[in-house]
């Protein structure tokens, strides 16, 4: 049988399995919900295991449905050196600082690698591109290598941000990838972007492909929705 740990600070608790050494991946529904869909579909190629979750008195009222089944809204997954933590609702701020020590301090004890938050910049105009920032210049050396534009000012805001901050008093290297986005929709296209560049940082190979094709699903049906309101907004035409 699997021991399970729990790491408790004030308003949270985290069960889980310990895994050694591990790359950590921090997704949660903030602006696009990259960090979701990007963690959903890791889970889904990498096929990762649910190792544990976590839970507040403080979080709202919700289980998520998984293939029929209920799981926790916050729940934690691994496969070989590979950690994510993947929550489907936004962590209200009361709670954002005491998860960030326990995932921090549960990072400490397993001795893990780095932390990876993912999250989204509103742009008037997309590239498709993504940027980085980092809690170390030895993070941006290794972003850098990786071609990718630094963003040299402005906030992260949520359980990304916070992360990067507390990581560096545990001497925890972290880093944050931003997909360009429009607005608060979904932007599966945006994710793919950032599977991409996880498959160079982490040398794993997730196929960003069904994200691509939901991508065109969703924009087919955004213009039909477009053109038909456009057809309705017509004035008819009188002799």
């Amino acid at each position: 049988m699997v021991k399970m740990v729990e790491t408790e600070v004030e308003c949270c608790k985290i069960i889980s399995e310990d895994i050694e050494n591990a790359s950590v991946i921090e997704g949660s529904p903030e602006l696009g919900l990259i960090g979701n869909i990007v963690g959903w579909l890791l889970v889904e190629e990498l096929k990762m295991k649910e190792i544990g979750h976590i839970e507040s008195k403080y979080f709202p009222p919700l289980a998520v449905l998984y293939r029929g089944v209920a799981i926790h809204p916050f729940r934690i997954y691994s496969v070989d050196e590979l950690v994510l933590f993947l929550s489907d609702f936004v962590v209200p701020p009361n709670v954002t600082y005491d998860m960030t020590n326990a995932i921090v301090d549960w990072m400490e004890r397993n001795n893990s690698k780095e932390i990876i938050t993912l999250n989204s910049i509103a742009v008037r105009q997309k590239t498709n591109g993504v940027a980085g920032a980092a809690n170390s210049p030895e993070g941006l050396k290794r972003l850098g290598d990786l071609e990718l534009p630094i963003l040299p000012f402005g906030n992260i805001n949520g359980l990304s941000g916070t992360l990067l901050t507390r990581s560096i008093s545990r001497d925890i290297t972290g880093s944050c990838l931003f997909a360009e986005v429009l607005n608060q929709y979904p932007d599966p296209r945006a994710a793919a972007s950032v599977v991409d560049v996880l498959n160079r940082m982490l040398d794993i190979e997730v196929n960003p492909e069904p994200l691509l094709k939901e991508a065109e699903e969703i924009e087919s049906r955004l213009k039909e929705l477009a053109n038909a309101v456009k057809s309705e907004g017509e004035s008819p035409a009188y002799i």
